[in-house]
């Protein structure tokens, strides 16, 4: 999300005249789009504020912004805390980025934290851009359509950061995602925090998914990050009937003990979630299948970090995303009593990444020899004669030997593989 509002970024500063700067340096503007999910995420803002001391001081005209997360967190106390910084704003001003500017080049610093109105959350949480803000040609893109989410899951901090949930309309989804398409993009991840639960002008997420379909030029579709609990038969169903939406599924599941489920608020069980596995797997044999953990949540015994461990045993997922739970401020967790040491939760942390290697490469050796389709996304960063591409199943794949042309789907061999990336022949 935070990528894509700094795409937005971009799309308005290019309106006003702006251009990227080669470097910090040479700037007249930086901004600093934060992220508030992880821990000690304030220190690092101000730690790099802190290194942008020394430009001001050589530029002194330069203007300094920070947004995002941090922003609406912290509000007025950067303004107060950093000297240097010109400007403050939230997850809901960014389209207020020309108005704030200006205000900044007449001397003042201000903060924009405000929230949208309610009357404006059905339809136009990102509105309509100026003509001049145009997209820059990108094969794949991402496309939000919610922000914010309801759940309040008890280690959260998004829906202190990025407010309740709000569905974006269905029209204005298609129309930018008809202008990309038509930009040259080839593959559109769409974002929410919640992003399964989407319903706006009687369109549910199904409905939005097939309408997308339909779009010319578009060949891949993925979406992150899904609830379980919104998971149903119907998603299921269009998934695998809806030639463009791949064969992938990010469905987190954060715990492996029911316990430790019911704590962080997150309303399924371990059984309701591999019921929701098994329900993919039979609709799309061969799909593949990532989630997110955190381990050293408040209170969790070394028997509910075993069941986590038997969980990514079961599933046996693709990929993972683990971290380490960390205080957010604000959230049901960060009162709970029974927290666990940073030893304990770095530990549990090798055990559970060091496991999923092992799934890893067994994933891997099933893989060789078998077909796939390739989205050649360009040329190997540090390998000559060879591309990168990634499958519909969302694995990175190296392809030796062709000059195929990005944005091609290219049918390939799957020969080897290193922990992360798997090695091909076209043919």
């Amino acid at each position: 999300m935070n990528e894509y509002d700094t795409d937005k970024m971009f799309e308005l500063l290019r309106a006003q005249d702006f251009t990227p700067a080669i470097s910090m340096e040479d700037a007249d503007l930086v901004l600093l789009n934060t992220c508030s999910v992880r821990e000690k995420a304030e220190q690092k803002v101000y730690s790099e504020l802190g290194r942008m001391r020394r430009l001001k001081k050589l530029n002194p005209t330069m203007k300094i912004g920070v947004g995002g997360c941090v922003a609406q967190q912290e509000g007025a106390k950067i303004l107060k805390r950093a000297q240097n910084v010109d400007f403050v704003f939230g997850t809901d001003n960014l389209i207020e980025l020309p108005e704030i500017l200006r205000e900044s080049e007449n001397g003042n610093r201000t903060v924009h934290i405000n929230r949208l109105a309610p009357r404006q959350k059905v339809r136009d949480f990102i509105p309509e851009f100026p003509s001049s803000a145009s997209h820059v040609p990108t094969l794949k893109a991402h496309l939000a359509i919610t922000k914010g989410c309801n759940n309040y899951c008890s280690f959260c901090v998004v829906p202190l950061t990025r407010g309740t949930e709000v569905s974006r309309s269905p029209q204005n989804i298609l129309e930018e995602a008809i202008k990309l398409c038509r930009n040259g993009t080839r593959e559109l991840c769409l974002l929410g925090q919640n992003v399964n639960s989407y319903q706006a002008d009687g369109v549910d997420f199904v409905e939005l998914l097939k309408n997308l379909d339909d779009i010319t030029g578009l060949q891949r579709i993925r979406f992150i990050s899904p609830h379980p609990k919104d998971f149903h038969p119907q998603l299921a169903d269009a998934m695998a009937d809806l030639p463009s939406v791949c064969e992938q599924l990010h469905l987190p599941l954060q715990s492996g003990s029911n316990s430790v489920l019911k704590r962080m608020r997150r309303w399924y069980t371990t059984q309701t979630y591999l019921e929701k596995v098994e329900m993919f797997c039979r609709r799309m044999p061969g799909g593949t299948i990532s989630t997110d953990l955190i381990v050293g949540y408040p209170g969790e015994t070394e028997e509910d970090f075993q069941n986590t461990l038997e969980m990514m045993q079961r599933v046996r997922f693709d990929l993972i995303y683990a971290f380490k739970y960390s205080i957010r401020p604000g959230t049901r967790a960060a009162d709970e009593e029974n927290h666990l040491s940073e030893e304990i939760k770095t530990e549990r942390l090798r055990i559970l990444l060091e496991a999923h290697e092992l799934i890893l490469k067994e994933k891997h050796e099933e893989l060789l020899g078998s077909q796939q389709e390739i989205l050649v996304e360009g040329p190997h960063p540090r390998e000559t004669d060879s591309m990168s591409g990634r499958t519909r199943g969302n694995h990175s794949v190296v392809i030796r030997n062709t000059d195929a042309p990005s944005g091609s789907l290219l049918p390939v061999r799957i020969t080897g593989y290193r922990t992360h990336l798997l090695e091909a022949e076209a043919i």
